[in-house]
């Protein structure tokens, strides 16, 4: 085996490594948005369960999260049904992205 060899084996499993790394970050990347989503959803239901339960019926002003993310409930009446409410949850992510979630629920009031 020549030194050109070795320099040219070299250089081809340098390529192969750094085709390994780009997948390697692009699938921690997901992983980490993947959580992120996991988390927003949570914040979310548990704002939709709270609300559904009366703890929150009136329109509440955008608050703060944990690690933050940030949320902002808003109840509405929905049109040509009585006694239901169109429940809306905004979750803000620290990066800037943001996950809404609508329900319909029964009024409590």
């Amino acid at each position: 085996m020549t030194l050109l060899e070795a320099l040219v084996a070299l250089v081809i499993l340098g390529l192969a490594s750094l085709g390994f790394l780009g997948a390697f970050q692009s699938a921690s990347r997901a992983t980490r948005d993947a959580a992120m989503w996991v988390q927003a959803v949570g914040y979310a239901e548990t704002a939709i369960e709270q609300t559904k339960l009366g703890n929150g019926a009136e329109p509440a002003p955008p608050a703060a999260l944990p690690q933050g993310f940030a949320q902002a409930i808003d109840v509405q009446p929905w049109d040509g049904a009585r006694g239901i409410e169109l429940v809306s949850v905004t979750v803000r992510f620290p990066d800037g992205g943001a996950f809404v979630l609508h329900r319909l629920a029964r009024s409590g009031r």
